[in-house]
């Protein structure tokens, strides 16, 4: 019995909690409607000033896939392992496997790279990136700085203090102005966007990250076998003047037979010797030749193909804060923050 009683008089309270509470409100608002609604109004005000102020930035989107080349046979490999060069495939995933690639298009090296390439004839887009976003103006003010170019280092060469000031800039774009991701995880579609207040330096440095990303990565993917035709196009070239050298000299061999003296008995001799190393020299050129077109032909199936599947064209995209919303965002935020107020002095009162 007493139980119950005691749950009677809870429910009871919070029934009467909650009537009190609805009924403070109710009075509040109308007792201070008038000024909530000002609030509002300022809050509205001060909203789509912000938005109007914002300086607008433009999006440039890149997407692209990246097509791995097929493996080398073990057959084409071991052919040209007769001269000592390794075709095999390669073994690994590669900085473009799974996730590496959302690190790797990230990675401070390559933006600043990317930022030290020509915005014009006079400007690479680290200085026009200063200039857009106010950094200059700030470390040419400070006396410890003073001005600033970078386009005269665009060897990557930097002092140190134009060093320091481009580890800012990465920073800040890192952090802010780039994002790379995957929009489907189950896919290998790869997205990098890019937003800064010039649309020009929005659209060069997206690209040219990407160019640079992927250029840097076949690279890497073909740099051995690249080597190795190279140095069996050597050896062909080598080989093709020296079995020239042996044509001409077995063929003037030959000719001497023809004068030959009746006397002398070494002219034979001279002309088989010339024709053996003729074939010889044949024999050796035909093989490294053989093994040129394979090597030739694993290096292109094995090269990746990056193909670009969504690029942005002038005009960008302008991002910037819908009016509307920050409207009615600031309008919400300047009536809260007055009963807010309107609560803490209650309180303070009571």
């Amino acid at each position: 019995m007493h139980t119950n009683l005691h749950k009677e008089e809870e429910e009871v309270s919070l029934k009467e909690f909650i009537r009190g509470s609805i009924n403070w409100w109710k009075s509040l608002i109308t007792a201070k409607w008038m000024w909530i609604a000002v609030a509002g109004l300022i809050g509205s005000a001060f909203g789509v000033a912000i938005a109007w102020l914002q300086p607008k930035k433009y999006a440039s989107r890149l997407s692209f896939v990246v097509e791995e080349g097929k493996a080398s046979m073990g057959g084409l490999a071991s052919l040209a392992g007769q001269f000592g060069f390794d075709i095999g495939g390669s073994a690994g995933g590669g900085v473009f496997s799974g996730d590496n690639i959302l690190l790797f298009m990230k990675s401070e090296s390559l933006c600043r790279e990317t930022l030290l390439t020509p915005y014009d004839s006079g400007r690479v887009l680290a200085d026009r990136y200063i200039e857009v976003t106010k950094l200059k103006k700030s470390w040419e003010d400070n006396k410890k700085i003073g001005k600033v170019s970078f386009f005269t280092y665009s060897n990557g060469k930097l002092p140190r203090i134009e060093d320091s000031l481009m580890q800012v800039m990465v920073e800040r774009i890192l952090e802010k102005d780039l994002v790379v991701n995957k929009p489907d995880k189950k896919a290998s579609f790869i997205e990098v966007i890019t937003v800064m207040p010039d649309e020009l330096l929005s659209k060069q440095f997206n690209d040219r990250l990407v160019k640079i990303a992927t250029d840097r990565y076949v690279e890497s993917k073909v740099k051995v076998k690249a080597l190795n035709v190279e140095k069996l196009q050597h050896r062909a070239d080598s080989l093709e003047a020296l079995l020239n050298s042996r044509t001409y000299s077995a063929a003037s061999s030959q000719q001497n037979l023809v004068d030959l003296n009746p006397a002398l008995r070494i002219a034979p001799v001279a002309a088989e010797i010339s024709g053996r190393e003729k074939t010889i020299a044949a024999t050796i050129f035909g093989e490294v030749t053989k093994n040129l077109e394979i090597a030739k032909i694993a290096l292109s199936q094995e090269t990746p193909v990056v193909q670009m599947v969504d690029v942005s064209t002038l005009p960008l995209k302008v991002k910037k804060q819908s009016k509307l919303v920050s409207l009615l965002v600031g309008g919400f935020l300047g009536a809260f923050a007055y009963v807010l107020y309107l609560i803490f002095i209650k309180w303070w009162r009571s």
